[in-house]
């Protein structure tokens, strides 16, 4: 309804419903406002004043069109078979009314409504992640380095495959239809096989009329085994990881935009029970201001505790861009005969993200995008090489040649911002990026590491066998 653009130019203002129900959804339109809430729809009979004031309400928009258009607008809703009702109006005395069986059982000012109310502090203790048990030295999965201090190569390499963090959920991903609207660019698994898992979304802006080449993307990041040891580096990291799986899918990263999802144990007058979401904040503002990019939304939550047991510290970014249909780049390999090679993200002294040293090489890599010198790419993640490229092999069941000079904390290594990319031989040396090669695609189907080879369809078994 809301595309049509004879109802389009009849709002003034939108908003949608939540988890604080009428009160915030119509409370927030206006500045003066009286709502009449015996004429609010509701599913269930017998709620008073205050239930129906703050209950949460899904699926459901307030909208402010002006008095004369009101008929006409319950008319358009008609048409689309969806329930309107007129339940306020807008006034000039700027105070928040809510009205009840006739009485008011609601009346604030504006004024005290913007101070976000009563003035709140609290003391703040800082827990330091321990050096000594570094998270980002050790590799990732337990029983992968149990394969690499047995020295067997092919039993890490398939271990880490079968991980549950790392092995296909394509039976839970198409649970879901990836293709409403008939916008999706590229499916949740590519490749001639759908195999080669996507890392971001991307969609046609809907149009009306006529054809669009304009595309969405939208992208995440967290590890919560990082942000478990240090919630200012988990939150740094998530937002790396978003803005390199946009820039590996084929996006400007200065276009990106986030938004945080938080979650946290419950808080409590103990100082220390602060320090995760205050060390997370941090974080996720010091790569902000890093990148220059900021966060337009989010929605967090601070009950994220049982009895004794607390989540892990959660803020997950999603990155968001606009891009050209044209310039979207998917992950699986293409062609034999080209070449693999490392983008290695920058750290500083404090195993932090080297931001402007990251911004310069994203920046290049999209100009080597751009002038279709990558055909594919992978943004890494804390499980490193030899995940990534295996995945990238899945999709055209192509293999790869690992080159020998990579060691297996390479191959293993957390990689978070740094990104694999599939180039034509020949542009190699063309490239702008300061790189690594690192292989060599092969139409053999297998994937080979100095003495060792695992045919892709033992790995793609190990892979599927987990979860499938």
């Amino acid at each position: 309804m809301f595309r049509r653009e004879e109802v389009s130019k009849l709002i003034k203002k939108c908003n949608d419903f939540g988890a604080g129900g009428v009160s915030v959804a119509i409370g927030e339109l206006a500045d003066g406002l009286q709502i009449d809430l015996d004429k609010v729809p509701k599913k269930y009979a017998g709620l008073d004043g205050t239930e129906l004031a703050i209950s949460e309400s899904q699926e459901r928009m307030a909208v402010v069109v002006a008095p004369s258009d009101v008929e006409q607008f319950l008319a358009y809703a008609k048409e689309e078979n969806l329930e309107a009702t007129e339940v306020a109006v807008v006034t000039e005395d700027p105070r928040l009314v809510l009205e009840w069986r006739g009485k008011e059982v609601v009346n604030i000012s504006r004024a005290f409504l913007d101070t976000n109310g009563a003035h709140q502090e609290t003391d703040v203790e800082v827990e330091m992640p321990c050096e000594s048990d570094n998270y980002l030295d050790k590799i990732s999965t337990p029983a992968v380095a149990r394969m690499v201090e047995a020295g067997d190569m092919k039993g890490a390499w398939e271990a880490e495959l079968e991980d549950l963090n790392v092995c296909s959920q394509k039976g839970l991903v198409e649970m879901f239809d990836g293709s409403i609207g008939a916008g999706s660019v590229f499916m949740p698994y590519g490749g001639k096989y759908q195999l080669t898992e996507t890392q971001s979304m991307v969609a046609k802006v809907p149009v009306q009329n006529g054809k669009t080449d304009t595309v969405t993307m939208m992208s995440y990041g967290f590890d919560p085994y990082l942000s478990s040891w240090s919630p200012y580096h988990g939150a740094a990291y998530a937002v790396t990881e978003s803005v390199a799986r946009i820039v590996a899918a084929g996006g400007d990263y200065k276009k990106i935009r986030f938004t945080f999802q938080e979650y946290f144990r419950r808080m409590t007058e103990d100082p220390k029970r602060w320090s995760q979401p205050f060390a997370a904040l941090l974080g996720a503002y010091a790569a902000q201001m890093g990148f220059g990019l900021p966060s337009i939304g989010g929605k967090d939550s601070m009950s994220g505790t049982f009895n004794d047991i607390d989540v892990p510290p959660t803020l997950v970014s999603f990155a968001v861009d606009v891009a050209k249909l044209q310039d979207v780049i998917t992950p699986e390999l293409k062609k034999a005969g080209n070449k693999l090679v490392w983008l290695r993200a920058p750290k500083d002294q404090y195993d932090l993200p080297d931001y402007a040293a990251i911004m310069d090489q994203y920046e290049k890599l999209h100009n080597d995008m751009q002038a279709g010198k990558v055909v594919s790419a992978y943004a890494l993640d804390r499980h490193g090489i030899a995940a990534a490229v295996s995945k990238m092999a899945f999709g055209n069941g192509l293999g790869a040649v690992m080159d020998d000079g990579l060691t297996i904390d390479d191959l293993f290594a957390k990689e978070y911002g740094s990104i694999i990319a599939e180039v034509p031989a020949d542009k190699v040396s063309e490239l702008g990026i300061t790189y690594t090669v690192i292989g060599e695609v092969t139409d053999n189907a297998a994937i080979e590491y100095k003495d060792v080879k695992i045919a892709l369809e033992e790995a793609v078994s190990a892979w599927e066998e987990t979860l499938e």
